[in-house]
């Protein structure tokens, strides 16, 4: 006997929108981000914790550039 699947849609607001809202651009963001981050670790050897990863950024994870 197949087994049944039982769909939930759990809500948790998002404190950074309006209403706990989150943009619909923003999803796709949330599958690709770590994997971008662990390639430019194994290329650099720093970790990033801030999303977008600017040039500015990785210059100063690399200690090349100072603000």
């Amino acid at each position: 006997m197949p087994e049944i699947v039982d769909s939930r849609i759990l809500e948790y607001p998002d404190k950074r929108g309006p209403w706990g809202a989150t943009g619909v651009g923003e999803i796709p963001y949330m599958a690709f981000v770590p994997a971008i981050m662990a390639a430019v670790y194994d290329a650099t050897g720093v970790w990033f914790d801030e999303f977008p990863l600017t040039p500015e950024r990785v210059l100063v994870g690399l200690g090349k550039l100072k603000l």
